[in-house]
C-alpha cells in the first residue's frame, strides 16, 4: 500500500524503477549463466536448501557444492529455494563445464577467453530444470535491486527534507509504517519538486552504475543486502530525526537490521549504526541549551526501546550466528572458511594495497564477467570526473550551509561509507579480495553524498537559493551536472548488454561455400582426419619483440568430435626457441569441438604475443597443433597428400622496434 502511494506520488522514481527492472532483465538474458562473480555456487547453495538438505556445513571434505558461499548468511538464498523447491534441478552439475583457458590476460578489451564456462543449447529459452530455476532466482536478484533504488529514493528525500526544510512528524504514536512516510504534498515546502529530483537522481546513479545492474541480474546475495542497506538507513535517518522513536518504530528497526544482517555479514554494521540512534536520542543536545533534551524518564523509555530493538534483531538474525557459534567456535563463521578458501599468506603492502583498490574502483562501477570484462579507460575517467566534482561541490555546499554542517543525517551516511571501506579493507587483508560488489552495501549512502554534492553546481540548490558553488563560481557557468551524470550511466549501462556482454561470449563466424572460397593461405593440414585447418591470415609479416600479431585460422570439421580438443600455437625461431605461444579452445574459448558439427567451417581469431626476449632480427614459424589437453596428446597432422608433417603454416619475420 505504502509503495503504490510512493509510485503514484513519485513519478520520477517510477520512472527509474521500471527502467531499472526492464535493463535488468536484459541484462539477465544476457550473461550467459555462471558468468557472474561466484553464481554457480551460489545457485549450488539455493539447490541445496531446495532438496531439503538444510543449510550447508562448512567442514572438510565438503558435503556440498557451495564452497566458500556455504559460509554466507542464508536470507538471499532462502527466499530463493522458496521460488524454486518445485523445480527438478537434478540436471545442474551437467550444465557446469569449466573452460580450462579461461582467463588469458589479453590487452585493452580484447575479447578472449572470457568465458569461465562453456555454454551450449541447454541454456536456451524456453528454460527448464536447473536452468529455469537460475533464471527465477536471477529474477529474484532483480527485483531486490529494484527495492534497493527504492529504498534510496526514501533516504535521499529524508536527508535532504531534513537538511533544507524539515519533515513534518507525526505522532509518535503512529504504527511504524506510518510514522516514518514523508510528509504529504500540502504539508511540503515549495522546493518539494527540486528535492524530488534530487532524491531521484540519487535513486538512478544507484539504478545505473552498470555493475550494480550487472550483479543485480545475477544469482547472488548482492543486491539483497544492498536493498537492506538502503531500507536500514532509511529507518535510521527517520528515527534520529524523533524526539523519541516508537516502541513500533523501534522493533521494526530492529527487524530491518537483523534481515541485513541474516543478508549479509556486512549488514552486522546497520545494527551498530541503529544502536547509535538511541545513543543520539540520550545525549543529545538540548535545542535550548548545551545539556542532553533527554530527562530521566525519557531516558529509561528510550533504554527500553532499545532493549526492544535488540529484541527483534537477535529474533530475526541470531539463531543463524548462534549456530555458527556452536559450529565452528565463531559467530560469522568467516574464519573457518579462511581455513578451507582464499587463505593470503602475509598482509599486502601499502604499494600492493594501492593497485588492489584501484581494482576495487573499477569493478564498483564496470567489472563484468568474473571482473575481467572492462570498459573503455574514458569510461571510468568520466566517471572519476563527475564524483570528483561531487566530492567538490558536497564540501562547499556543506561549508556554507550552517544548518547542513549540524545535519545527523548526512553523519549517518558517511558513518556507514567510511565503516563499509573498513571492513572492505580489512577482509583484503586476509583474503584476495579486491571486487567493487563487496562495497556496494554503501551505494545508497555514497550515492546520495555524490548527488547533493553535484546538485551544487546548479543555478540553484534544494532550497531554491543560489547554491554555494553557483554564488562562488557562477563565472564558469557550471550547470546540470547532476542530470548529466545519471543520464550517461543510464546510456551506459543500455548499451554495454549489446556492446560489451554479447561481443564477450560471442561464438565464432560459420563460414558458408562463398566465404570458404575466399579462405587465404590455404594449407589443407587435416588433424587425425578429425579436423582440419583450411587457411589462415596473420595481420603483419614483421614483428618487434614485445608486440603481437593477429592470427586467424580456418577450421573445419571433418565429423563430430567426442572429444575437447585444444588450439596450440607456437612461434619457433631458428634455433627452435618458443618466443610466443597461445592454448585455447577454439573460439576465444566458447566453440570446444565436441560442440561442432560435421562440415562446420569458422573463422577462429588469436591474439599471439611475441616475447620481449625475442633475438632480432631473425626469421620465425608459426606451428599450429590439435591436441588432447587431459592426455596431453598431438593429434597427428597431414599434408593434403596425406604425409605426417610438423604443422608450420607461415613464418613472420622479428625486426627491431
Amino acid at each position: 500500500m505504502m509503495i503504490r502511494q510512493t509510485l503514484g506520488a513519485h513519478r520520477e522514481i517510477a520512472i527509474v524503477l521500471t527502467l531499472f527492472v526492464a535493463l535488468g532483465i536484459v541484462y539477465s538474458v544476457t550473461t550467459p549463466l555462471f558468468e557472474a562473480p561466484d553464481e554457480q555456487w551460489h545457485f549450488a547453495f539455493v539447490q541445496h536448501i531446495a532438496t531439503g538438505r538444510g543449510l550447508p556445513v562448512q567442514a572438510e571434505p565438503l558435503t556440498h557444492l557451495a564452497r566458500q558461499e556455504g559460509s554466507q548468511p542464508p536470507l538471499y538464498y532462502l527466499l530463493a529455494a522458496g521460488g524454486t523447491f518445485w523445480i527438478d534441478t537434478s540436471d545442474f552439475p551437467s550444465i557446469v563445464w569449466e573452460n580450462p583457458h579461461y582467463g588469458y590476460d589479453v590487452p585493452g578489451i580484447v575479447n578472449d577467453n572470457k568465458n569461465l564456462f562453456i555454454h551450449t543449447s541447454l541454456e536456451s529459452f524456453p528454460y527448464r530444470g536447473a536452468v529455469l530455476a537460475i533464471h527465477l532466482a536471477r529474477l529474484l536478484s532483480v527485483l531486490t535491486g529494484a527495492l534497493a533504488v527504492l529504498f534510496t529514493y526514501l533516504l535521499a528525500r529524508t536527508v535532504i527534507a531534513s537538511t533544507f526544510a524539515s519533515l513534518s512528524v507525526n505522532s509518535a504514536k503512529q504504527s511504524p509504517i506510518r510514522d516514518l512516510e514523508i510528509a504529504s504534498d500540502k504539508n511540503r515546502p515549495r522546493n518539494d519538486n527540486r528535492e524530488k529530483f534530487l532524491a531521484a537522481s540519487a535513486a538512478a546513479i544507484v539504478a545505473f552504475v552498470p555493475q550494480f545492474l550487472f550483479i543485480s541480474s545475477a544469482v547472488s546475495n548482492d543486491s539483497t543486502i544492498v536493498a537492506l542497506s538502503a531500507l536500514s538507513l532509511w529507518l535510521i535517518a527517520v528515527s534520529s530525526q524523533r524526539s523519541a522513536v516508537s516502541q513500533r518504530a523501534a522493533f521494526a528497526l530492529g527487524v530491518v537490521c537483523g534481515l541485513a544482517a541474516l543478508a549479509k555479514v556486512s549488514g552486522l554494521g546497520l545494527s551498530a549504526l541503529g544502536a547509535l540512534v538511541f545513543v543520539w536520542q540520550i545525549f543529545k543536545p538540548s535545542a535550548i541549551s548545551d545539556q542532553p533534551s533527554a530527562v530521566s524518564g525519557q531516558r529509561s523509555e528510550i533504554v527500553f526501546r532499545f532493549l526492544l530493538f535488540t529484541f527483534s534483531f537477535l529474533l530475526v538474525a541470531g539463531w543463524w550466528y548462534a549456530r555458527n557459534l556452536v559450529l565452528y567456535g565463531e559467530l560469522t563463521g568467516t574464519a573457518r572458511m579462511s581455513e578451507i578458501f582464499h587463505v593470503r599468506a602475509a598482509p599486502m603492502s601499502f604499494d600492493q594495497l594501492l593497485v588492489q583498490l584501484r581494482e576495487v574502483w573499477e569493478t564498483f562501477w564496470v567489472g563484468f564477467g568474473w571482473g575481467n570484462i572492462r570498459a573503455l579507460p574514458i569510461v571510468y575517467t568520466v566517471i572519476e570526473i563527475f564524483v570528483a566534482l561531487g566530492a567538490i561541490g558536497w564540501v562547499l555546499g556543506i561549508r556554507n550551509s550552517k544548518f547542513a554542517i549540524q545535519n545527523s543525517q548526512f553523519a549517518i551516511l558517511f558513518a556507514w561509507v567510511v565503516l563499509m571501506l573498513g571492513a572492505l579493507l580489512y577482509w583484503m587483508q586476509s583474503t584476495q579480495a579486491p571486487h567493487g560488489r563487496l562495497f556496494f552495501p554503501a551505494l545508497p549512502a555514497l550515492a546520495v553524498l555524490i548527488a547533493f554534492g553535484l546538485e551544487q553546481f546548479q543555478g540553484t540548490g534544494v532550497s531554491g537559493q543560489p547554491s554555494a558553488v553557483s554564488r562562488q563560481r557562477s563565472r564558469f557557468a557550471f550547470q546540470g551536472l547532476l542530470l548529466p551524470f545519471a543520464f550517461l550511466l543510464f546510456t551506459f549501462a543500455a548499451l554495454a548488454p549489446f556492446l560489451i556482454l554479447q561481443p564477450a561470449y560471442a561464438y565464432p563466424p560459420t563460414l558458408g561455400d562463398r566465404d570458404i572460397a575466399l579462405i587465404p593461405n590455404r594449407v589443407d593440414i587435416s588433424y587425425d582426419d578429425q579436423i582440419k585447418l583450411l587457411g589462415y591470415d596473420v595481420s603483419a609479416r614483421r614483428v618487434a619483440p614485445g608486440d603481437a600479431i593477429e592470427l586467424t585460422l580456418y577450421w573445419q570439421a571433418l565429423t563430430t568430435m567426442d572429444d575437447d580438443y585444444s588450439i596450440g600455437i607456437s612461434v619457433v625461431d631458428a634455433q627452435q626457441r618458443v618466443i610466443g605461444a597461445r592454448n585455447s579452445y577454439p573460439g576465444h574459448g566458447m566453440l570446444p569441438t565436441r560442440l561442432w558439427y560435421a562440415g562446420q567451417t569458422i573463422r577462429d581469431e588469436y591474439w599471439l604475443p611475441i616475447n620481449a626476449d625475442a633475438h632480432a632480427p631473425s626469421a620465425a614459424q608459426i606451428q599450429i597443433a590439435v591436441y588432447e589437453r587431459v592426455r596431453k596428446r598431438d593429434l597427428t597432422a597431414r599434408d593434403p597428400r596425406g604425409e605426417i608433417i610438423t604443422p608450420f603454416v607461415g613464418t613472420i619475420e622479428i625486426g627491431s622496434k
